[in-house]
């Protein structure tokens, strides 16, 4: 792909190149174009050769498609070399999820592992950001959660065996770059909270998942999740200037958690259900863990403030989901 002169021209001499792994997904995306917005980042995105591209295009400063299927290492070091990237974000993993987290393990380490060998490769001041999941922070007795991963031998909390797929691949994931940092190269770990609102590429796991909540039924193979589900959230764009943030600081070891507001399943799927005009009785929430989401410490070291409240931004996320043909709610 050639240069884009719009962006080009929009950016300073001290321009660093930010190279990002999963451009076409749901937070891809949304970090294209907002990395494109910013006065110090150009954006590459490294895509399969089976990618469609046009959504990110305007936002790219070149678009770079991998020599197999699976992003290799030497893609990403290729990439390094020829653009001059300092930062690497990896944000792609593997769909449909597998039927165990050793199978999806398997298929999501590939990017993951390709982003760190590459720039490791090159050079030891590459930046690698990987993206983790809120799920993977929570300790057996709940409570406060921050950014400060569980110790290994912690036990699950039960009310999270139902996700026990997508937290058990974090989990190993989160291994692979604790011992990269370990090793001596230079990465960090953003945890996002779970992710709602408008994304330029496609609809995120959640516009499921609510709406699957609110009908009561099965949708995709999987089951609704539990009332007393406790999580966090964030709308894509503040996660996005989180990444920001973090390609900004540059700190080797940063462990960063994006999670604005703490809401449960049914609470969440109550204000969608009124954003949707739909009648929903939600079941009365009881946070039996404790569990509270606190990201001062990911605030105060990045810098960052959050833009976006839930209750004002739930009817348009309602509307995207319409607009992606996504939305079945009755």
């Amino acid at each position: 792909m050639s240069d884009n002169p719009e962006i080009s021209s929009a950016k300073s001499s001290y321009v660093k190149n930010v190279l990002i792994l999963g451009a076409t997904g749901y937070i891809g995306g949304a970090l294209c174009r907002k990395f494109s917005q910013t006065e110090d980042f150009a954006v590459f995105a490294l895509v399969r050769p089976s990618s469609d591209v046009n959504v990110i295009k305007p936002f790219c400063k070149e678009i770079i498609r991998s020599q197999e299927d699976s992003f290799s290492s030497n893609d990403v070091a290729q990439a390094i070399r020829q653009h001059n990237i300092t930062t690497v974000i990896n944000v792609a993993w593997h769909m449909p999820p597998e039927a165990t987290k050793e199978a999806q393990f398997a298929q999501d380490r590939l990017s993951l592992e390709a982003a760190l060998h590459g720039a490791k490769a090159v050079s030891p001041d590459i930046h690698v950001i990987a993206t983790s999941g809120n799920f993977s922070l929570i300790t057996a007795d709940g409570g406060r959660i921050t950014e400060t991963p569980p110790p290994k031998d912690y036990i699950r909390p039960e009310y999270l065996v139902c996700i026990e797929l997508l937290v058990g691949v974090n989990v190993m994931k989160d291994a692979l770059v604790e011992k990269y940092i370990s090793d001596g190269g230079n990465a960090s770990i953003l945890y996002p909270a779970s992710v709602y609102g408008s994304a330029p590429t496609r609809g995120s796991f959640w516009d499921f998942a609510i709406q699957q909540f609110i009908t009561g039924k099965p949708h995709q193979g999987h089951q609704p999740f539990p009332p007393d589900f406790m999580t966090a959230w964030v709308h894509v764009d503040d996660l996005a200037d989180c990444y920001i943030a973090a390609a900004r600081k540059g700190m080797r070891g940063g462990h960063y958690l994006a999670a604005p507001e703490n809401l449960s399943i049914s609470q969440m799927s109550n204000l969608f259900a009124q954003a949707a005009g739909v009648e929903f009785v939600a079941p009365v929430f009881d946070n039996k863990d404790k569990v509270i989401f606190d990201d001062s410490y990911t605030r105060e070291v990045l810098q960052i403030q959050w833009k976006y409240q839930v209750a004002a931004e739930v009817k348009n996320w309602v509307e995207r989901i319409k607009e992606l043909g996504t939305y079945f709610l009755e």
